[in-house]
C-alpha cells in the first residue's frame, strides 16, 4: 500500500468514526497559501488549544520577516478540512542545507515549539497519522527536523517519533503554575510569587536597595503598539551586547529576519513587554506572548552598567508578584532549563528535538543533525570566544545540554544524541 493511499484509508476510518456526520468529505493537502487560510485557521485556534508559535499571526509574522530578507524558504502547510472546517494544520517549511531540502517547523528558529493545530476529540490520533502519512508519501524533502517538541505538544504521541525518529536534544521547559500551589519536584518554589526562600528573598531586598542607590526604580507594563515596537528594539540591542559580551551565539538572535519578525508581533495586542528602569532608564526588559493564561517568555535583556544587581531576576519577580493583574496563569520559560529560569519554577514539561530520513540522501542530513551540528555549535562558540572578546570559553547557547544528564548515544532509533 502506497503512502498516498496509506493516508487515505487513514482519513476515511477517521470519517468513520464520526457519529451521524459520514457525508462529511476529508480532504488532505499542502499549502503555501497563509493569506488564505486565515478564516478557516483562526477559527481551529480558537477551538483547539492553540499555542503561540502554531497561531496564524505567528506564521504571517515570519513569512513577511522572512520574505523582506530574500530568504529562500517555502512554506510547507499541511492541512485537512473535514467538509469545509478545518480540523488539521501543521506548519513547516522547506529549507536548503546544503545540497539538502529539510523540513523545518514554520518560523524555525524562532518557533521554539514544534507542534500540530488538530480539532479537540477523540479523532487526533488519526488525523495525525494521515498528516504524517502526506508527509510521507510526498517526499519533497531529505528529512524532517523538527525541535522544541514538548511532551504534551499533541504531534509527541505519533507513532513516527517513537519508532523512526532519532532524537537530537533532550531537555526541559521550566514553567511557574500559579495555579497550584503543590511542589512537583526538586527545584520547585511552592508559589514562586510569594514563597520564596528567607535567604533569596532578602538577596532580591539587597538587589532592590542597591539598585535604588542609582536612582528611583520602577517596574512598568510597556503600553501600546508603537512604545512595544521600540521596546523590543531595545531588547534585541542590549541582547546583541550581551551576546558579544558573552562571546556567545544564538542561532534564534542572529537570523537575519528574527528583528523584524520580533517587531512585528510586538504591535499585536497579545505581546506584552515588562520594564525594570532605574532614574527613568531601562535596566532590564521581558517580552512575550500571552494567550489563554500562558505567558510564553521569547526575550529577556539587561543593561549591563547594572548586572552587579541582578535587574533580570528583580523583572521576573515583579512580574510574578502581578500575575494576576497581568492575567498569567502560567509563566513559561521554554527550554533550555538554565538555572536562572529553573530557580523560579515548580515544575518543567519534558522536551525532544527529532530528525527523520525521508528519501535516498536523508540519512546523510540525519548525520549532521545528530553529530555533525552539536560538534559545529562548540567550534563556533570558541571562534566567537576568540574573536569577539576575553573570557572562559561559554556552553553553545540552544544546546541544551546539562552535563548530569548527559548520555552517551545508542545507535538506533529513538536514541538520544
Amino acid at each position: 500500500m502506497s503512502r498516498a493511499t496509506e493516508a487515505t484509508r487513514i482519513l476515511q476510518s477517521a470519517a468513520d468514526s464520526l457519529q451521524g456526520n459520514h457525508h462529511l468529505q476529508h480532504r488532505i493537502a499542502v499549502s503555501q497559501d497563509l493569506p488564505g487560510l486565515f478564516a478557516a485557521w483562526t477559527e481551529l485556534e480558537a477551538r483547539a488549544a492553540a499555542i503561540a508559535f502554531q497561531s496564524h499571526a505567528w506564521c504571517s509574522a515570519w513569512a513577511a520577516a522572512v520574505a523582506g530578507q530574500r530568504r529562500s524558504e517555502t512554506p510547507y502547510i499541511v492541512t485537512i478540512f473535514e467538509g469545509e472546517r478545518l480540523v488539521l494544520v501543521w506548519p513547516l517549511a522547506v529549507r536548503w542545507i546544503g545540497p539538502f531540502r529539510v523540513l523545518v517547523s514554520f518560523g524555525d528558529p524562532a518557533t521554539q515549539c514544534s507542534d500540530a493545530l488538530v480539532e479537540p476529540g477523540m479523532r487526533q490520533g488519526l488525523l495525525l497519522e494521515a498528516a504524517w502519512a502526506e508527509v510521507a508519501a510526498r517526499r519533497n524533502a531529505h528529512a524532517l527536523f523538527i525541535k522544541g517538541v514538548r511532551s504534551d505538544a499533541a504531534i509527541a504521541g505519533m507513532a513516527v517519533l517513537r519508532d523512526d525518529a532519532w532524537v537530537t536534544r533532550v531537555d526541559a521547559a521550566p514553567f511557574a503554575d500559579f495555579r497550584s500551589r503543590a511542589q512537583t519536584g526538586p527545584t520547585s518554589q511552592t508559589g514562586p510569587a510569594g514563597a520564596r526562600s528567607g535567604r533569596s528573598r532578602n538577596a532580591l531586598q539587597r538587589h532592590l536597595r542597591n539598585l535604588a542607590k542609582h536612582g528611583p526604580v520602577t517596574f512598568e507594563m510597556i503600553d501600546g503598539p508603537a512604545a512595544r515596537v521600540a521596546a523590543i528594539r531595545e531588547v534585541l540591542e542590549l541582547k546583541r551586547a550581551w551576546i558579544i559580551r558573552k562571546a556567545q551565539f544564538s542561532a534564534g538572535y542572529s537570523h537575519p529576519a528574527n528583528a523584524g519578525f520580533l517587531q512585528t508581533l510586538a504591535a499585536r495586542e497579545d505581546f506584552i513587554i515588562a520594564r525594570l528602569a532605574v532614574a527613568g532608564k531601562t535596566a532590564a526588559l521581558e517580552a512575550g506572548v500571552l494567550r489563554g493564561g500562558r505567558y510564553w517568555s521569547l526575550a529577556q535583556s539587561y543593561d549591563a552598567r547594572y548586572a552587579l544587581h541582578g535587574p533580570g531576576r528583580l523583572l521576573i519577580w515583579h512580574m510574578i508578584q502581578r500575575a494576576a493583574s497581568l492575567g498569567v496563569e502560567v509563566l513559561d520559560f521554554l527550554a533550555p532549563a538554565f538555572p536562572h529560569k529553573c530557580e523560579w519554577s515548580n515544575g518543567e514539561t519534558p522536551v525532544r528535538d527529532y530528525v527523520i530520513p525521508l528519501r535516498p540522501g536523508g540519512h546523510a542530513i540525519t548525520l549532521y543533525f545528530r553529530h555533525i551540528r552539536p560538534r559545529l555549535k562548540v567550534l563556533l562558540v570558541r571562534w566567537y570566544r576568540t574573536n569577539t572578546g576575553p573570557g572562559a570559553a561559554p556552553k553553545p547557547a540552544g544546546t541544551g545540554l546539562r552535563s548530569r544528564r548527559s548520555r552517551r548515544p545508542r545507535s538506533r532509533p529513538g536514541a538520544v544524541q
